[in-house]
């Protein structure tokens, strides 16, 4: 009986793994064909030469304005993860340190907004950019992006298993808050802190509804949206050199997954306990 179990666990994971890993075949298969090709319907690879015409082709469309578009990916997601991240971390540290009035309160609202969905966020996002002469610009887009919440809940998570041992000695020793927080805090939460930097960055690389509802600009647009904007000058889609942008958009996150991978589930898990 629990051989058929395992058996049915094991080909269960199979059909899954399968139904997740599929659509990257697909993609990787698509980049080897040219237009004409994609429309066959084979799950077969296509020439490769095709592949090179193909990069040529995206990086070469409307004046090389790939690269801008990948150039701003890069600047959004590095700049939300890595600030996003550093103020979670001072809230968390500020949090575990001072028990000031209202913080109870505050971790309750802390606790419902991150569960608000961001997308309803962005008309007021909308609003307010407007109003200050920040639509349609990249800041429009860096700001929001240093805002997380979830980020926030999850540092005080992490200082809270620091011992208040750690917390007197440096006192003792006559460190002040910044000493405190750079040599005691971080260092103690240092996975945790991996980990939301790379969650953060992927979270603003994929950002998809905020750049469309803020951006106007082709010139501003982020690598994710950019390349839904691949068009004939008939205006009909170019299939093989969106794909061929899609596959690109997905290689720095693998690389930075499978740089990191060792921080994030056993890092996970220990937040979630």
């Amino acid at each position: 009986m629990r051989k058929i179990h395992n058996t049915g666990f094991q080909m269960a994971a199979i059909l899954c793994s399968v139904f997740f890993l599929f659509p990257f075949y697909w993609v990787v298969i698509s980049i080897t064909k040219d237009i004409s090709q994609l429309y066959e319907g084979t799950f077969l690879p296509g020439v490769p030469s095709h592949m090179i015409d193909n990069l040529i082709g995206v990086f070469g469309f409307n004046h090389a304005i790939f690269l801008r578009w990948l150039g701003n990916s890069f600047l959004f997601a590095t700049m939300g993860a890595l600030l996003g991240t550093f103020f979670a971390a001072l809230a968390g540290y500020a949090f575990r340190r001072y028990a000031f009035i209202g913080r109870k309160l505050l971790y309750i609202l802390i606790l419902g907004f991150s569960m608000v969905p961001a997308f309803a966020t962005v008309l007021p996002l909308f609003i307010i950019f407007k109003n200050i002469g920040l639509l349609d610009t990249r800041w429009c887009i860096i700001i929001p992006s240093i805002v997380n919440i979830f980020g926030v809940y999850l540092m005080i998570v992490y200082f809270n298993q620091i011992p208040q041992e750690l917390f007197d000695a440096a006192m003792i020793d006559g460190a002040g808050d910044a000493t405190t927080f750079f040599r005691v805090g971080l260092p103690n939460i240092l996975s945790g802190f991996t980990t939301l930097l790379l969650l953060s960055f992927v979270g603003v690389w994929n950002n998809y509804f905020l750049p469309l509802v803020l951006l106007n600009s082709s010139e501003q647009f982020p690598l994710i949206l950019g390349i839904t904007t691949i068009r004939s000058l008939q205006g009909f889609p170019i299939y093989n050199l969106v794909i061929m942008g899609a596959f690109i958009t997905t290689l720095p996150l693998l690389i930075l997954f499978l740089v990191g991978q060792r921080f994030l589930a056993p890092q996970l898990t220990g937040a979630i306990k």
